[in-house]
């Protein structure tokens, strides 16, 4: 593969200046009521990545140094049992697309700032809660964690594949969720009604997303999830969901587990989930097909060191279209945990019938919330 090292190392020698020259904020910016029964606090994430791809005729290299995330977060609570949240995104900020085809070749993106997630939160306990506004649809894992606390480089490529059929802004849509942890904690529920695809004269019934798991060690109980906790924490969940609309469905099965190993600093992160998508007649553009993600990390040096590894399949049936599967291996340098971090890796894109694709990958990460 051409000119990948130079480019590589700049980015690399950049990145590390710029960590650096960060340090860790003493405290969140958070400003609080005169009998501290409301607050609000700001937050952002930015996350610049470089990215390194064979071209498909092999013959050269795509380069491409953009922002992969720009986000704006506001959150908050309202007395004891109202809470807030809402960010903004800026998606591949500054990226050209590295594949043939694009209408104008050769164009940045310069960015599109729309409304991520927007959603209030009413509490009675941890055994019922209700969401109500633009949110995340819990019908997997990996798509119902937060891009900032990602264990890989990104999500894994297949885990939305219903975003563009369905409309939704990356797995968001608008609706109203309840979710609880009964039996002490040691399970989850969440059951969601969204818009989905409204139609002519917005007459499709409403979409239907529901998701349990059990959590033998105590469940994770914000409306994100972690993709990893540098292994300082036990944590292990086994969970199913489903999203239905007309006969368009998705299933998925999933499990998260993670460990202290040894008690010197070291622990060891796994992740797999399965999704079974079938568009049927209602959805045509999502044909049916299986996506698997399976990925592992083993954290050394006083939990600040990762070396990760991320494979991805998609195997479609009853179809003529090619199967996929990608692969990742890298290393996680923790700085500051997921605020400050630097994420690098290197790996192949296949698809059926056509010539493997070398993938280089480096992130930094800021993140404060």
């Amino acid at each position: 593969m051409r000119a990948l090292g130079r480019p590589f190392l700049i980015v690399a020698a950049a990145s590390l200046s710029l960590s650096a020259a960060a340090r860790p904020a003493a405290a969140q910016w958070q400003t609080e009521s005169k009998d501290g029964a409301a607050s609000i606090k700001l937050g952002f994430l930015i996350q610049p990545q470089l990215e390194l791809l064979e071209t498909v005729d092999q013959e050269a290299t795509s380069a491409n140094l953009f922002v992969r995330r720009l986000r704006l977060l506001v959150g908050g609570a309202l007395g004891e049992h109202w809470a807030f949240f809402f960010e903004t995104d800026s998606p591949n900020l500054g990226k050209t697309s590295p594949n043939p085809g694009a209408a104008v070749p050769g164009t940045k993106d310069q960015g599109d700032i729309y409304v991520q997630d927007a959603y209030v939160t009413y509490s009675q306990g941890m055994a019922f809660k209700v969401d109500a506004g633009m949110i995340m649809l819990p019908h997997s894992r990996n798509g119902t964690q937060s891009a900032a606390t990602l264990l890989a480089v990104d999500y894994g490529t297949y885990t939305f594949l219903d975003s563009g059929p369905g409309g939704e802004r990356v797995g968001r849509d608008y609706g109203v969720q309840v979710r609880g942890y009964p039996a002490g904690q040691k399970l989850e529920y969440r059951f969601a009604v969204s818009q989905g695809v409204r139609g002519s004269e917005a007459r499709n019934p409403l979409r239907v997303t529901g998701r349990a798991v059990y959590y033998p060690f105590g469940a994770e109980t914000g409306f994100f999830y972690a993709g990893t906790f540098q292994g300082t924490k036990r944590q292990a969940g086994f969970g199913g969901g489903f999203d239905v609309q007309e006969d368009a469905s998705i299933y998925s099965a999933d499990a998260f587990f993670e460990t202290p190993v040894g008690g010197n600093g070291q622990g060891v992160t796994l992740q797999f989930n399965w999704m079974r998508y079938d568009g049927g007649a209602f959805l045509p553009a999502l044909p049916k097909q299986d996506a698997f993600l399976v990925e592992a990390g083993y954290h050394v040096w006083n939990h600040r060191l990762t070396p990760f590894v991320q494979y991805q399949a998609r195997d479609f049936a009853g179809t003529a279209l090619p199967d996929q599967d990608t692969f990742q291996a890298g290393v996680a340098w923790w700085l500051a945990g997921h605020q400050r971090n630097l994420k690098f890796s290197v790996g192949r894109l296949r698809t059926d019938g056509q010539p493997g694709r070398t993938q280089m990958l480096a992130q930094f990460q800021l993140f404060y919330f």
